[in-house]
C-alpha cells in the first residue's frame, strides 16, 4: 500500500484530517487539491502566563493535532494556529468592536509580525514548526479604522484584519509568506509533506 495521500494516481492513504474550522485553511488545501476532512477540536486557546506569541501558536497547533490524532489512530492530522504580535503583545481575535479598534490603532502605520504554528501528526509521529511573516500597515485615521470595523470583517480575525479581504487595502508590504498571514504556511507545509513522502510527485523534497 502506498503511503501517500489519495487524489494522486497510485496513492492509498485515507484523506488528511484538518483540525480546524478556518475557511482560509480549507481554501488552501482545496486549492492544492489535497483531499481532507474536517474535525475541529475544542481546546482552550487562552495564552499561558508570560507566553510569547511564537510559543503560543506552536503549543496550540500541537494541542489541536494531539486532540484529533488521539481520536483517529493511524490517520494524519494537520492543525495550525495564527496570531499577530507587536512589541511582544499577542493580538488574537477581538472580543468586541472596541477591542478591534484598539488592535488596529496599535498596528496602523507600522510593521507587525504574524506567527503561524503548524503541526502534522500521526500517532506518535509529530512534526511541527512556526513560520513568521512581517506585515507593514499603512497609516490609518480613526474614521478609517471605525469604518473598517463596521464592515464586521475584523471580528473573527487575529489582529482584527483579513489580508485576503478588505484589509488588503491597508497593507503596504509583506515580508515572508502571504499564506502564513492567511493562517497556513503552505510553502513549508508542502516541503514537509514532500519530505515525509505524502505527496508522490514530491517524495524526497528537501525541507
Amino acid at each position: 500500500m502506498s503511503d501517500t495521500l489519495p487524489g494522486i494516481p497510485g496513492t492509498a492513504l485515507q484523506p488528511l484530517i484538518l483540525a480546524s474550522a478556518s475557511p482560509r485553511r480549507r481554501h488552501w488545501l482545496e486549492a492544492m487539491r489535497i483531499p481532507f476532512e474536517l474535525q475541529a477540536p475544542q481546546v482552550d486557546e487562552s495564552p499561558l502566563l508570560d507566553e510569547e506569541p511564537m510559543e503560543l501558536v506552536l503549543r496550540l497547533a500541537e494541542l489541536k493535532a494531539e486532540v484529533i490524532a488521539r481520536r483517529n489512530p493511524g490517520r494524519w492530522v494537520l492543525a495550525a494556529d495564527t496570531t499577530v504580535a507587536v512589541d511582544h503583545h499577542t493580538l488574537n481575535k477581538p472580543v468586541d468592536v472596541e477591542d478591534a479598534v484598539r488592535m488596529l490603532t496599535l498596528i496602523q502605520g507600522r510593521a507587525h509580525q504574524v506567527h503561524t504554528g503548524l503541526c502534522l501528526q500521526r500517532d506518535a509521529q509529530v512534526h511541527s514548526f512556526v513560520d513568521t511573516a512581517q506585515v507593514h500597515f499603512r497609516p490609518l485615521s480613526e474614521a478609517q479604522i471605525r469604518w473598517y470595523v463596521g464592515t464586521h470583517e475584523p471580528m473573527d480575525k487575529a489582529g482584527a484584519y483579513a489580508i485576503q479581504g478588505i484589509g488588503a487595502l491597508f497593507i503596504e508590504a509583506v515580508e515572508g509568506s502571504f499564506s502564513t498571514v492567511m493562517g497556513l504556511p503552505v510553502e513549508r507545509m508542502g516541503a514537509l509533506f514532500g519530505h515525509l513522502g505524502l505527496l508522490k510527485p514530491w517524495v524526497g523534497f528537501p525541507l
